[in-house]
């Protein structure tokens, strides 16, 4: 816009008025994933509903020291979208309708950043995998989230028996606080249970 004004007959001067700035705030979309095309993978059974224990049947039972993972935090829904695509997968519900899930390797869906660390609660470690793959069993039939981590330490492999997957240290430490000891040594016997992390 421009405003003439006259100071004389001959004399006009011209000033300049800039419009005023126009704010145009984005749209804010619901931070939801679409809706995966992909099939099942063919080393799955057709999960067309989420079903905890049936998704920790399941789960890896096995997971390398070394291994890197894309972590996220879900809710039911979008964690059974993930778990389609993927062969191998962690579960662990962390309140109400909220789960982590770990995922080995490298992975982005739309709308999600993944994490990369892993916090569980180690109950022992030995060198004969055997057992400790019969103590796996035996948590899962009580509903845990239980898995075997795999390391090296002077030319010698261990195995260590793992209680559920957190995506932080006060996670973990919460739940180690509010499980039944005493109680879960009636199935498994684990000395020194502490919290740690298992990711690089």
């Amino acid at each position: 816009m421009y405003l003439y004004l006259k100071k004389a007959s001959v004399d006009v001067n011209v000033i300049y008025i800039p419009k005023p700035m126009e704010l145009k705030i984005p749209e804010i979309k619901e931070n939801k994933l679409p809706e995966f095309m992909e099939e099942a993978t063919s080393t799955m059974i057709e999960i067309e509903t989420f079903d905890y224990e049936t998704l920790i049947a399941y789960s890896m039972e096995i997971i390398e020291a070394s291994t890197e993972v894309s972590t996220f935090v879900l809710d039911s829904n979008d964690a059974l979208k993930i778990i389609r695509v993927n062969k191998e997968y962690l579960i662990n519900k962390l309140n109400n309708d909220k789960y982590f899930v770990v995922i080995p390797g490298k992975h982005t869906y739309p709308g999600l950043i993944p994490g990369k660390s892993v916090y569980t609660i180690f109950l022992k470690t030995g060198e004969n995998s055997s057992r400790l793959f019969e103590d796996l069993v035996n948590l899962r039939i009580l509903g845990y989230e239980a898995y075997v981590l795999k390391f090296s330490r002077n030319t010698k492999t261990y195995f260590t028996l793992c209680l559920g997957a957190f995506p932080d240290k006060d996670s973990a430490s919460e739940a180690f606080n509010k499980i039944d000891w005493d109680k879960l040594r009636e199935h498994v016997y684990t000395y020194g249970p502490y919290v740690g992390r298992i990711t690089p």
